[in-house]
């Protein structure tokens, strides 16, 4: 790097740096104040109280920073590539034209065999992928998707929950050649995309769990005691074949447990895995604390390099402008709980709290640059959800609770779009990942709950799972100033 390359980048440091703190001061008379520090402009129709608030009696119709440019009664997971958006309603990925956001189109669907909780797309210079439950779909021609072939995944079932729901979170590596699941830790390589035939499944459970002390190793060591191994392969069938209880959970199918993951994601060159769990509902049999693990899948087989504190359902790798790397983590539910697994949560309670379910108020953000050191450093939160307005929110009724969420740029993130239930979608500045500030909201109500919104670079557009249909979101231009995009 050249002297004046380094003045130029020394000099671009420090007016972030500058800039970000002055936003920081504001930031705190915002928070002690409990209102969005978020950059309205004209038209906009800020939130009347709280950050995050939204009134007994009253409908959510807040913006600040982000307009509604177009939207379809469409309701479903949503993903993106190109001109195209696309909608997972049941069984069939809906296609719609975005050629003109004022005016989305949809033009055909797609069937998907088996559904998990996310779908997902990647798009680089060499092919283009749309991934749903087991169905892999070349998406080169965007409003054309060819279904390449489907996953073989493990046969796996929940108590009371069909297989076909299973794997639950998915994520494609960068390259679009490997996709990974959970709740196991499952990798399945699709880099010949032409050939199915040739995609190989590898469980990486018995490994990983044989690696880490505690309650990985311990419930590995309780299934082998029960005479059940975790390290079967997936093509076999399960030599007990029926249920079998470990501890109070009854377990039901030889590749169900341990629930070693939620949410995987991985960094830029697809040679760290990051995987999340969620202690509470099934995991906290084994796991009362919530941890992300951090995993070297360049490695044969995988190793374990460290783990932070913090829940996993919602997952996202991202790298800042000073190439330090970080993982967004959050937890599900809120103060309504989760039907059959969970209390609710209370927000009157002081930080730290839980991370367990039913916890879901905030989402941590964690530098992993270094994997044995790796810490949390901040958190995306909302005052709506702070003890000091607890009064207020309960006064409300409403449950603004962290879903899933994702970043504009994994490899330079300027900004993080987070689900957070009732107080709708967020954008926080996430330039400086130790001190994030929202600077724009969008709050018609909640989003579909496992959605995840996807960014158009090229336009400023998102395109987002609202629970009414499918919107197109514009991010204004103060909002885009501010963040640099």
């Amino acid at each position: 790097m050249s002297f004046r390359t380094q003045t130029a980048f020394a000099c671009a440091i420090a007016l972030l740096l500058a800039g970000m703190a002055m936003a920081g001061h504001d930031d705190d008379r915002h928070r002690d104040a409990g209102i969005s520090p978020a950059l309205c402009g004209p038209g906009d129709i800020p939130e009347p109280g709280i950050q995050g608030e939204v009134p007994a009696g009253q409908t959510a119709n807040y913006n600040c920073g982000l307009k509604l440019v177009g939207q379809l009664p469409r309701t479903g997971n949503v993903q993106g590539a190109g001109q195209c958006a696309y909608v997972r309603s049941g069984s069939n990925v809906f296609i719609i034209d975005v050629t003109d956001p004022a005016k989305p189109v949809e033009v055909g669907s797609v069937p998907v065999q088996s559904g998990s909780e996310t779908m997902r797309t990647v798009v680089t210079s060499e092919r283009a992928v749309l991934v749903s439950g087991s169905s892999v779909y070349d998406i080169s021609n965007c409003l054309y998707p060819v279904l390449a072939g489907e996953i073989k995944w493990p046969p796996l079932a929940l108590p009371g929950i069909p297989s076909r729901l299973v794997p639950h979170d998915i994520r494609i590596n960068r390259a679009g050649t490997k996709v990974y699941a959970s709740f196991g830790v499952w990798e399945a390589d699709i880099t010949n995309l032409l050939d199915p035939s040739t995609w190989k499944v590898t469980d990486h459970r018995c490994e990983l769990a044989s690696q880490q002390p505690g309650p990985w190793s311990d419930v590995h060591l309780e299934s082998l005691n029960a005479g059940l191994s975790l390290c079967v392969d997936a093509t076999r069938p399960n030599p007990l074949g029926a249920n079998y209880t470990l501890g109070a959970s009854p377990l039901q199918a030889s590749l169900l447990w341990p629930s070693l993951s939620h949410a995987p994601d991985l960094n830029g060159d697809g040679t760290r895995l990051y995987v999340g769990d969620q202690a509470g509902g099934n995991g906290a049999n084994w796991a009362p604390i919530a941890k992300v693990r951090i995993i070297d899948v360049a490695k044969s087989p995988p190793m374990i390099l460290g783990e932070v504190d913090g829940p996993g359902h919602g997952l996202d790798w991202f790298r800042s402008s000073f190439g330090r790397e970080y993982v967004l983590h959050s937890n599900e539910g809120g103060t309504a709980g989760i039907p059959g697994q969970a209390a609710g949560g209370d927000t009157c309670k002081p930080y730290p709290r839980p991370f367990s379910l039913s916890w879901g108020f905030e989402a941590f953000v964690s530098d992993v640059t270094r994997p044995d050191k790796a810490r949390n450093v901040s958190m995306l939160r909302l005052a709506i959800n702070d003890p000091q307005f607890c009064d207020v929110r309960k006064a409300s009724g409403r449950d603004p609770s962290v879903a899933y969420h994702m970043v504009d740029n994994p490899y330079n993130a300027k900004f993080a779009a987070v689900s957070f239930g009732s107080a709708g979608l967020r954008i926080f500045d996430i330039r400086l990942p130790a001190s994030p500030r929202e600077v724009a909201y969008f709050n018609h109500g909640p989003l579909v709950h496992a959605g995840v919104s996807h960014y158009d670079a090229a336009r400023g557009l998102l395109y987002v799972p609202g629970g009414s249909g499918f919107w197109v979101l514009e991010i204004e231009r103060q909002v885009r100033t501010r963040l640099g995009l």
